[in-house]
């Protein structure tokens, strides 16, 4: 595990070598900072991030939440490169409850992550490949405390806390995006007016 303040970016375990039948790792890094590569692991936020980096570009993109009941709608960015994931929803002072971050691995991963730098508590939501909802859990602000997905997962969700126990949204509910295969319906989305923009 990292040091404080010497965060790699993601780390990925890649086929092992044919010649030497151990993990080959890819390790991206926001800056030249030396840190022990973790098998298999993504990490999320970074400690050596600077305000500065906030200038970063990410595209929107729409994803829906189909519980038991209803289904919920949110446009939120999507974090898809290194340094992307590394800055996250980090210094920002306020977040929309319809808004949110999806980061996509690309793949299936154990994804562990920290909330240094960020000041807004979030529901991180782990989702499988197939879009249903792994687990749930709290990112609470400035935290160093890890949060793990419980087994691997293509992506995670990141939206204003507390949100996922007012709408019962639960393990086993389903995210629908393209990534998981399975793309928005047109369908009405529900949002209950305790949701409504809070700012």
């Amino acid at each position: 595990m990292p040091q404080p303040g010497t965060r790699p970016g993601p780390v990925l375990e890649l086929p092992r070598s044919r010649r030497y039948n151990r993990p080959v790792f890819r390790e991206f890094r926001m800056k030249s900072i030396l840190a022990p590569a973790l098998a298999g692991l993504l990490f999320l936020a970074s400690g050596a991030a600077a305000p500065a980096q906030s200038r970063l570009v990410f595209d929107d993109t729409t994803i829906e939440v189909v519980t038991a009941k209803k289904r919920y709608k949110w446009r939120v960015q999507q974090a898809i490169s290194a340094a992307q994931m590394a800055q996250g929803l980090m210094f920002r002072k306020t977040l929309d409850p319809w808004k949110g971050m999806l980061f996509d691995f690309g793949s299936p991963v154990l994804a562990r992550i920290w909330m240094k730098n960020t000041e807004i508590p979030l529901d991180i939501l782990f989702i499988r490949a197939d879009g249903t909802i792994e687990s749930i859990g709290f990112g609470e602000p400035f935290s160093l405390r890890i949060v793990r997905s419980g087994a691997p997962v293509r992506a995670v969700l990141e939206i204003l806390h507390g949100t996922a126990e007012k709408l019962g949204i639960r393990p086993g509910d389903r995210i629908r995006h393209d990534i998981f295969g399975t793309p928005l319906k047109k369908l009405p989305s529900y949002k209950p007016k305790s949701l409504r923009r809070q700012n």
